[in-house]
């Protein structure tokens, strides 16, 4: 089966990327669920009014697959895809939770990533504000990055790199996605581990900040979402005139 080169694919990334040919990606970049039930009439959600100004909370967004046992067994099975689909040398890049509890869910992400795939770095995010958190405010997140091993790895950064990205977050209204994340972020991932004209993937595409950061930077890309309105949203935001 050929790739479906600049498509966003409505569909279960685990049944989707079965169809894809060996070391067929180039880079692969996501921010899958973190296994939290985040938005679903949480904290998170509770202060949406606060963060956003809203005259009321709105209605509960939960993100698809996002209950612990669930969201673990979708995590390990996308890697074991993410090794067999990627170059060698290639990368897989996940967005995770910061430092905290109730689970030390970037440790276990860590691990898995080097087993299944073989960890290459933990980049932090600074994302410019406090975020949630009682004793400790969460100031940041982490990028997960983790490289298939037979090739030397694709980096456009230099020597002088750090692994602090500082970009401000994004404090979604009760339109958008619950956890988007900044074009800009994924810009600067794309930009270090990807040439113009690869094929950039993200399995758990959501609203599209990954597809519309490699549209405009000239690489070829492919969006996974299980959820049928992030998917249009997706889309309404590739066909805009700017981008093409």
């Amino acid at each position: 089966m050929s790739l479906p080169i600049n498509q966003i694919i409505n569909g279960d990334c685990r049944e989707v990327l079965k169809t894809f040919p060996g070391k067929s990606i180039d880079l692969i970049l996501t921010d899958p669920p973190y296994g939290l039930n985040f938005n679903n009439g949480d904290l998170a959600h509770s202060w949406e009014k606060a963060f956003c100004g809203a005259k009321t909370i709105s209605d509960a967004r939960p993100i698809l697959n996002d209950g612990a046992e669930e969201a673990k067994a979708l995590f390990l099975s996308f890697l074991r895809e993410a090794k067999r689909i990627l170059k060698p040398g290639r990368c897989c890049c996940c967005c995770c939770c910061g430092g905290g509890g109730p689970k030390p869910l970037f440790a276990e992400w860590t691990l898995a990533m080097d087993e299944i795939i073989g960890f290459k770095q933990a980049v932090v995010w600074d994302k410019g504000g406090l975020g949630m958190g009682i004793h400790y405010r969460r100031n940041y997140e982490f990028m997960l990055i983790a490289q298939k091993p037979g090739a030397a790895c694709i980096w456009n950064g230099g020597h002088n790199t750090p692994n602090i990205v500082k970009i401000n977050k994004i404090i979604p209204n009760s339109d958008q996605h619950p956890t988007e994340k900044p074009v800009k972020l994924m810009a600067h991932f794309i930009g270090l581990h990807s040439n113009p004209g690869d094929i950039v993937l993200d399995p758990f595409c959501g609203h599209g900040p990954t597809t519309e950061a490699a549209k405009k930077m000239g690489r070829n890309y492919i969006g996974i979402e299980l959820n049928s309105d992030y998917c249009r949203m997706a889309e309404g935001r590739l066909a805009q005139e700017y981008l093409l």
